[in-house]
């Protein structure tokens, strides 16, 4: 009878460790539910996050990409018009006529709001140079930027000076400063608008449409 009573309460033991051990399990599984549930919950909510952040940058990707190609296509008809003009001074006629120099006031304040900063170094780095070629400027001689570029964005400028451009010889090597900083410039602009598998080389020719 004793050992019956022995192996009952052994029985009720085992059982007993049964419902604990059963129970831990549900706790546990209920907690690791509850965890996976909240990790769930988080990553979706990253994830719509991310998908807002990406939504508003596309927009505003786009929203500047369209002022841009507007924007682009002035500075490039600007720019074929420089270079009709530089191809045309002689060594003594060595003045720009102001209004090849000028560009619309709105394309200049656009410029500064959506034009990278590659574009943008380039075309004010263009005028600046072409100061002191432009009739009735007041400059004997030109600003000459220099900068070095990284992954569309400019990390340096060095501004100097050219020499006085009083003589044919230095206005000449001015010129032709000009006209490959503006190829330069449409190139950059290019390269831009149809995206990076663009080699950068062109070939064009322009006659003065004057």
């Amino acid at each position: 009878m004793q050992a019956e009573v022995m192996i009952g309460l052994g029985s009720a033991g085992v059982a007993g460790l049964a419902v604990v051990a059963s129970t831990v399990t549900t706790i546990l599984s209920l907690r690791g539910q509850r965890e996976n549930t909240r990790a769930t919950l988080e990553a979706q909510r990253a994830l719509v996050s991310t998908q807002e952040a990406a939504l508003r940058e596309r927009t505003r990707s786009d929203a500047v990409r369209s002022q841009r190609a507007a924007l682009y296509k002035t500075v490039i008809i600007w720019a074929e018009g420089l270079l009709g003009a530089l191809s045309a001074m002689a060594p003594e006629q060595g003045k720009l006529a102001p209004g090849v120099w000028h560009i619309d006031p709105t394309t200049e304040a656009d410029l500064d709001l959506y034009a990278s900063d590659v574009v943008h170094t380039r075309f004010n780095a263009l005028r600046g140079l072409l100061l002191g070629l432009v009739d009735g400027s007041g400059f004997a001689d030109s600003p000459l930027v220099a900068w070095s570029e990284h992954g569309g964005h400019i990390q340096s400028v060095e501004i100097t000076r050219t020499p006085p451009l009083d003589s044919s010889v230095e206005r000449q090597k001015v010129r032709d400063k000009a006209r490959a900083d503006a190829f330069s410039l449409i190139s950059a602009i290019r390269a831009e608008v149809q995206g990076d598998e663009l080699a950068g080389y062109f070939v064009s020719y322009r006659l003065d449409r004057s």
